[in-house]
């Protein structure tokens, strides 16, 4: 008889864990505005719209490549959307499971690794419940670690793949690669400088880097080939100068913090197995120190503190928490019979419980007003007209199935001081939208780039949530 812990089932129990973990998260009409945008420009792209032209946005062409895929096969649910979003949450977290064993050689260990990145992913909206690039650069990230353990050419040429396409979704992901191609190039030649003699020695990292830099390659070939190449050339090498802010220790030891402090039982695990200086050792510890370390400089340099970035660093935290579940490694007896044996899987059990019913109540009972303010302009317009959501949420563009008057998908690329690093003129941008005279324009607690307009044009047609979300019919 086989034992029931074979890899393939394995996969599918975390697969089904993620889905579970999420499930709940796949009705609202919003979790997160980014998610909004990749839905509305993966469609436009999809309908023969120009990225960059003709819809915009500051992110790197992969997320929207991606959306533009599912558009194609699932058309308009966001249900489906989210679902395979988990989906690739759990088979990222096999992956997680996979690099563990072939570290550890532990199954229990590689397991908790592996349930450790879904709870990470799966419990705060703005570290991971929400779909964003970094869920999706991850999974091309641990896919291509685990090609680069093995010493054979081809898969350090499809390493660097997976990474040249994790590249195109954030452009961030450059730091793993740098820090897994650093520690391997110094482990290879450590003790044996005479290799950097070896022309065999450099095929390796030439095909890696060759196969990383044609993804990119061959995506600036489409724009230059497709459409106005001066858009995609602003937004791919001009604008993170711009877009960026400056960095602050402060600001981004308090977003450490945080990170640490929503996740505190799994930065015990993480923290007690570092403490253990006996445990992690050699080559291994190196390599988690030189992979953290490069995870840490990237989410530092963009200056942002966005609570999304730290999900980079959910791979190597996922790995080394793990280890608290090593047979081998010895806990003190509070931690061991309050993590280990019935305990443990009663409060993985009540955890599991908690996330569900916060989960249940925010994503399920709370009253979607944007889906609300949808089904109200969907019986207030007569086809044909138009409306302009302003500074409220895009998503209802999804939702009616209309298009968006500006190409600044995103409102705050409008409403707030993003449009500085896009040179956008506001009020020229507004007056250029109003100007064709929406049926009704919908604005989100102020708005005073908009006031002017509505005041002279346009009368209240109704109010939600206590007067913050405003719709304003045409005169």
């Amino acid at each position: 008889m086989k034992p029931f812990w074979t890899e393939k089932n394995t996969a599918l129990v975390l697969i089904v864990i993620s889905v579970g973990l999420r499930f709940f998260s796949f009705f609202p009409s919003v979790l997160d505005h980014d998610e909004s945008t990749y839905l509305i420009i993966g469609r436009d792209i999809l309908n023969g719209k120009a990225l960059y032209t003709d819809v915009t946005d500051t992110k790197p062409a992969g997320i929207f490549i991606f959306y533009a895929m599912m558009e194609f096969i699932f058309g308009g649910s966001i249900f489906l959307k989210r679902f395979v979003f988990a989906l690739v949450v759990g088979f990222t977290s096999f992956l997680v499971y996979k690099v563990s064993m072939k570290f550890f050689n532990n199954q229990r260990a590689a397991f908790a690794s592996g349930l450790i990145y879904i709870f990470y992913t799966s419990v705060w909206v703005y570290h991971g419940r929400s779909p964003n690039t970094e869920l999706l650069f991850n999974l091309t990230t641990i896919g291509a670690l685990l090609l680069f353990l093995r010493p054979k050419m081809n898969a350090w040429f499809m390493g660097g793949f997976l990474m040249g396409i994790g590249f195109i979704i954030k452009y961030l992901v450059l730091f793993d690669l740098a820090a897994f191609l650093l520690f391997f190039f110094f482990y290879d030649i450590y003790g044996n400088f005479k290799r950097l003699r070896q022309l065999n020695f450099w095929g390796r990292y030439m095909l890696a880097g060759i196969t990383f830099l044609m993804v990119f390659g061959l995506l600036n070939l489409y724009f230059w080939l497709d459409s106005p190449l001066h858009d995609f050339f602003y937004v791919t090498y001009e604008l993170p100068e711009n877009y960026g802010s400056n960095p602050s220790l402060k600001r981004y030891g308090i977003m450490l913090l945080d990170f640490t402090a929503k996740f505190l039982p799994i930065s015990f695990f993480v923290f007690y197995v570092v403490s253990r200086k006996d445990f992690l050792t050699g080559k291994v510890k190196w390599f988690f120190i030189t992979w953290v370390a490069g995870i840490l400089i990237a989410i530092y340099l963009p200056g942002k503190e966005f609570s999304h970035y730290t999900i980079q660093l959910m791979l190597p935290l996922s790995l080394i928490g793990g280890l608290f579940f090593h047979p081998e490694f010895k806990k003190d007896k509070i931690s061991a019979f309050v993590f280990s044996g019935k305990t443990g899987l009663a409060l993985l059990a009540a955890a599991t419980l908690v996330i569900q019913v916060i989960s249940f109540e925010s994503d399920i009972l709370n009253r979607d007003y944007p889906r609300e303010v949808a089904q109200i302009l969907e019986e207030e317009l007569d086809p044909g007209e138009q409306v302009y959501i302003g500074n409220y949420e895009q998503i209802v563009y999804y939702l009616l199935e209309m298009e968006s008057p500006t190409r600044y998908i995103h409102p705050n690329l409008i409403f707030t001081d993003t449009h500085k690093a896009f040179k956008i003129d506001v009020d020229k941008e507004i007056k250029r939208i109003m100007d064709k005279s929406p049926e009704i324009v919908v604005i989100e607690k102020e708005a005073e780039e908009l006031n002017r307009f509505i005041e002279s044009k346009y009368s209240l047609l109704q109010e939600l949530d206590n007067g913050k979300i405003r719709l304003y019919r045409l005169i």
